[in-house]
């Protein structure tokens, strides 16, 4: 293969180190571009309701993105050789979405006065709920706009609501 590619065995090892460096630069390569992908553009200016709605359909739909769901099946079954590596990839784009999120939170809904990043993090949780599981289970799975819309809605609603509740507590 690395003669396919036009170079030497010695010139990877040279660059990545060993097996471990090569796949990690990859994953990080393909990581750095899912996590930009699902970090939507400044939603600052947008009502909490509207700018949870736009973060959770870019993320979802994003996540749900064929390319992406075959990325993840590679790292978390080639990722049982390099453990700690991985896991720190995976974190690290983890952590990128919830701080988006805990962000937009804290412009969005400052009388709020909850752990934000725990709160970000059940956001996700919601969004994120049985989709992308039926996904990597099944190829053929599809989740359509406008059902993905509606899901994030209900998640945004069901959300906003526990928000409101917990900030008119106190």
């Amino acid at each position: 293969m690395v003669r396919l590619a036009g170079g030497s065995l010695a010139t990877l090892y040279a660059q990545f180190g060993n097996k471990e460096g090569l796949f990690l630069a990859v994953v990080q390569d393909q990581h750095e571009r899912v996590v930009t992908a699902m970090t939507p553009e400044c939603v600052d200016h947008l009502p909490l309701e509207q700018g949870l709605q736009t973060i959770g359909e870019k993320f979802l739909r994003t996540l749900l993105a064929k390319e992406n769901l075959a990325f993840f099946r590679l790292v978390v079954g080639e990722g049982r050789k390099f453990p700690e590596s991985v896991q720190r990839y995976i974190y690290l784009g983890a952590d990128k979405v919830r701080e988006v999120v805990a962000s937009y939170l804290k412009i969005a809904a400052p009388e709020y006065e909850g752990d934000v990043d725990m709160t970000a993090s059940y956001f996700i949780e919601l969004v994120r709920a049985r989709h992308q599981y039926r996904a990597l289970a099944d190829d053929a799975y599809l989740l359509p706009d406008a059902e993905l819309a509606e899901h994030v809605r209900h998640a945004v609603n069901f959300f906003v609501d526990g928000l409101r509740a917990r900030s008119a507590k106190n």
